[in-house]
């Protein structure tokens, strides 16, 4: 080989080692910044990761706090329920003792003005002689005549010394209601109200379908009246009203209704 050809390929191959060395360079290079750049995402992607595993402690956090809140809300709820109901079963009792205790005042405020009027009776009247006892005839005919004619002229101690015995003699007679009537009219005019409804009460139970049932009623009305008691009263006249609206008695019964609707003072006891 000439001295110019060896020359040639010396330079043929420096100039092929020179192109390798560059281009295993270049690749280099090329790799080193696709890495730095995977790094630079993967740092990026593990500060995100750790940003969203803050943000889900975080939340982690508040959601356990409102289940805590939640439960503690839903067991005070469930605490004030029960203390609400057992409140309201304690109002309830206390409101039926009340009511006992004032249907028992009630009655008691009646007594006692009952006795009151007897008291102030006994005081007005003047000392008088008892009367004889009273002859009760044997014969029916004849001991109700005489029981008439007593109520009649008003003799009201002779109504009620025979009143009761026709009634006790003869329970079946046709007669025997007007008997009872005729002497709780007699204790009603003569300010005896507890004695005249003892007897309107069982003439009412003795003979529901009587002929002076509505005397009887109105006459209960009268009597719880002159106690004071108007709300029995009203029971008594809204009974004789609707059984006997087309009456006279049923006209008295709306009126003396009226009365107790106005409750002048003195009208009725407190309740």
């Amino acid at each position: 080989m000439s001295v110019g050809a060896r020359s040639n390929l010396v330079v043929v191959l420096l100039c092929l080692s020179s192109a390798g060395c560059f281009v295993t360079q270049k690749d280099h290079e090329a790799v080193a910044a696709r890495a730095e750049q995977a790094e630079k995402e993967a740092a990026a992607a593990r500060a995100d990761v750790t940003t969203l595993r803050a943000d889900l402690e975080a939340t982690r956090q508040r959601l356990d706090n409102a289940l805590r809140a939640n439960a503690d809300s839903s067991t005070e709820t469930m605490s004030t329920k029960q203390r609400l109901n057992d409140l309201a079963g304690r109002v309830d009792e206390a409101n039926h003792g009340v009511e006992e205790l004032r249907r028992d005042v009630a009655a008691s405020r009646t007594e006692i003005y009952a006795r009151i009027d007897d008291l102030k009776r006994a005081q007005q009247a003047t000392p008088v002689p008892a009367p004889p006892p009273v002859a009760v005839p044997q014969d029916k005919a004849t001991h109700f005549k005489q029981l008439e004619e007593a109520h009649a002229k008003k003799d009201w101690g002779t109504v009620r010394a025979l009143a009761p015995e026709y009634v006790n003699r003869y329970p079946t007679d046709d007669k025997a209601d007007e008997a009872l009537f005729y002497a709780g009219d007699a204790d009603l005019t003569d300010g005896r109200p507890s004695s005249a409804l003892g007897n309107f009460n069982r003439l009412l139970k003795l003979f529901p379908r009587s002929n002076v049932l509505d005397r009887t009623l109105y006459g209960m009305g009268e009597a719880y009246m002159t106690m004071h008691d108007c709300a029995n009263a009203k029971l008594a006249y809204e009974a004789c009203e609707r059984r006997f609206s087309k009456e006279k008695v049923g006209a008295d019964s709306r009126a003396k209704l009226q009365v107790i609707a106005k409750n002048a003072p003195g009208t009725c006891a407190p309740q």
